[in-house]
């Protein structure tokens, strides 16, 4: 699920810097546009000749108004993901501890301590990029298009219509791999959480295994599963870089089809399109 309403349920205090982000993100794709559109503009007046004058140096002061300000959206969506995830960490880390104070010493009869300390650090902190990078990136990615298919229909309807098939196309092929990755991670969290817990426990009776001679029989043990976590690490590496491989292609393919009625339109698409 792409969208996991429980979750963001629990923690409501990280939706404002959410629609921040996503607010700040489309802003910066509209200072992007104007830069660009400048841009091409620019090299139109140099490609037919004209001579360089008040218009040109104005159009210069709009690209470097344009970069000041992406500049600065740039670091406010840094904000924003910053303080979604301090949200998230705060409120599940002390969610997490009050569940620990509530089922008492005898805590370790539901949760072995190695995974709860995992949940508490590693676990937490994976969660700092589904809310501060994620979920916005998303609704970005439904804004964005429309966006653009409102500013590129009257000039170039073709150019539009890939726009707004492509860019799409990225988060559905995310999707697709998410799908058949879910199996994949779920193998990779309990390989990691069984290493971690068989490491625990190895560290804990360290003298034991010393006194009765079974430290190389142990050591030999978690070779094996350090081994199999590695061969599952490599697996969901590969995963994502396949998942790369497939936006690269969404995105690239649709930038070969640039073609429209503006003399300027390739040069607008060579520096627009990611």
């Amino acid at each position: 699920m792409m969208i996991n309403k429980r979750l963001l349920a629990m923690v409501p205090e990280s939706m404002p810097w959410m629609v921040r982000k996503v607010a700040v993100n489309w802003l910066s794709l509209a200072a992007g546009i104007v830069l660009w559109f400048t841009v091409a503009w620019i090299l139109d007046r140099l490609q037919q000749g004209r001579s360089v004058g008040m218009e040109t140096a104005a159009a210069f002061l709009v690209c470097a108004a344009c970069i000041a300000v992406r500049f600065a959206l740039t670091r406010a969506a840094t904000v924003c993901t910053y303080r979604a995830a301090s949200c998230v960490k705060g409120k599940l880390r002390t969610a997490l501890y009050g569940k620990l104070r509530r089922l008492g010493g005898g805590y370790t009869d539901a949760f072995p301590t190695a995974e709860v300390v995992q949940l508490a650090g590693e676990g937490v902190e994976q969660l700092e990029s589904y809310f501060g990078n994620y979920v916005p990136q998303i609704f970005y990615a439904l804004l964005a298009p429309l966006t653009l298919l409102c500013v590129f229909l009257p000039l170039s309807p073709l150019t539009a219509l890939t726009l707004f098939v492509c860019v799409p196309l990225i988060p559905a092929a995310i999707m697709a791999v998410q799908k058949v990755a879910r199996r994949l991670l779920s193998k990779y969290w309990d390989a990691y959480a069984n290493l971690g817990d068989s490491f625990l426990e190895n560290l804990q009776g360290l003298t034991t295994l010393k006194v009765y001679g079974a430290d190389a029989a142990r050591h030999q043990a978690m070779n094996r599963e350090a081994e199999q976590f590695r061969r599952v690490t490599m697996k969901v590496l590969t995963m994502q870089l396949n998942s790369v491989t497939i936006m690269d292609f969404v995105a690239y393919g649709g930038a070969s089809w640039r073609h429209g009625p503006l003399p300027w339109n390739r040069s607008l698409w060579a520096v627009l399109w990611p």
